[in-house]
């Protein structure tokens, strides 16, 4: 009988929307930019987007202060050439860099790697959800809401 090697569900997360046409790397992070993993791809540097990503999200974030509570959950915006998303997951960070061209279903695929991580990390490292708890429950209420 084979052994069962178990399975990274982060790595699996990223590396179910690089394996994606016109991405080009994801990474997930703490709300340090510390790098937790990530499924880099051509021309993707994983250091240079933990920091970006971050940089943007508490830019927004306290530019936004007041008019969205409890803050951004999902940021995506587009360039000339690139589609940037920028997710939390609980206490982490998913950033999915992408061509501009690539298909509206990559949004699909974002939130589902995002419903991914939550579901590692509720699994696997409850203790950090229950100090987070009320925050990110009422950002899934809200989330909810808005979605019906």
């Amino acid at each position: 009988m084979k052994a069962v090697k178990p399975v990274d569900k982060f790595r699996a997360a990223v590396e179910y929307l690089t394996d994606y046409a016109g991405v080009r790397g994801a990474i997930i992070i703490d709300s340090e930019g510390l790098v937790i993993i990530q499924s880099p791809g051509k021309g993707f540097e994983g250091e240079l987007w933990a920091a970006k990503g971050l940089e943007m999200v508490y830019q927004l974030g306290k530019n936004l202060r007041g008019l969205t509570e409890p803050g951004c959950e999902l940021l995506s915006f587009k360039t000339a050439g690139d589609w940037i998303t920028i997710a939390k997951s609980s206490v982490f960070f998913l950033v999915v860099l992408a061509d501009r061209k690539a298909d509206d279903l990559l949004n699909v695929r974002i939130s589902r790697a995002v419903e991914m991580i939550a579901a590692h990390i509720k699994d696997k490292y409850p203790a950090i959800l229950s100090e987070s708890e009320p925050a990110a429950r009422k950002a899934e209420i809200k989330m909810e809401a808005s979605n019906v």
